[in-house]
């Protein structure tokens, strides 16, 4: 039976969304057929909409980016005026962003997995970590763009080692203290001046 192009593009976006959450949630090697069984989809339908288990994972690394970075930016957006780098660390380094891993940065969740990954696949995700860099351009500190740029490169995966290593903590408290301390060194380093 054939299907239209509308109903496989919706197919496509249902496999794109579960799989963001699911690759965050267990990592990149959960499998296809849970992807699919997830979505309500056969896993032979996978390669109608993919390539392979690579293409699907980059798309869905940049569907992660695309949500944490359109959520940093509304913070920033709605934060008095010259405390958008501070409110986006703050929410950034927040409990409920590392309590919710499924929807949280793809790069403190799977950074690990990501340096594994063939040079074709890094490469693109580079890509990605370009884009996402450039939406966040806007709010932060310096005199040139490769000065904010800069500061960017070392901003981000900071905080992303940081909020990796707070989701490992058992201990809510401790979970808390770890992201407290964290918010306030990066936000002296960068948000303040």
């Amino acid at each position: 039976m054939r299907y239209s192009l509308e109903h496989k593009a919706r197919n496509h976006e249902n496999i794109l969304s579960v799989a963001a959450r699911s690759f965050r949630e267990h990592g990149g090697e959960s499998g296809i057929g849970t992807v699919m069984k997830k979505v309500g989809l056969t896993k032979g339908g996978f390669y109608r909409h993919f390539k392979s288990k690579d293409d699907l994972f980059v798309e869905a690394v940049a569907r992660a980016f695309d949500e944490t970075g359109r959520g940093m930016v509304e913070v920033a957006k709605a934060a008095p005026e010259g405390q958008a780098l501070r409110a986006i660390i703050e929410r950034y380094l927040s409990v409920a962003h590392a309590n919710s891993l499924g929807t949280g940065c793809a790069l403190s969740a799977l950074g690990p997995e990501l340096a594994r990954k063939p040079v074709g696949v890094r490469k693109r995700i580079e890509a990605l970590q370009e884009t996402y860099r450039e939406r966040l351009l806007p709010f932060a500190p310096g005199a040139t763009r490769e000065e904010k740029l800069a500061r960017l490169k070392l901003l981000f995966p900071s905080m992303a080692g940081v909020l990796m290593m707070a989701r490992v903590v058992s201990d809510p408290q401790r979970r808390e203290q770890r992201l407290m301390e964290a918010r306030n060194f990066f936000i002296k380093c960068f948000a303040e001046g």
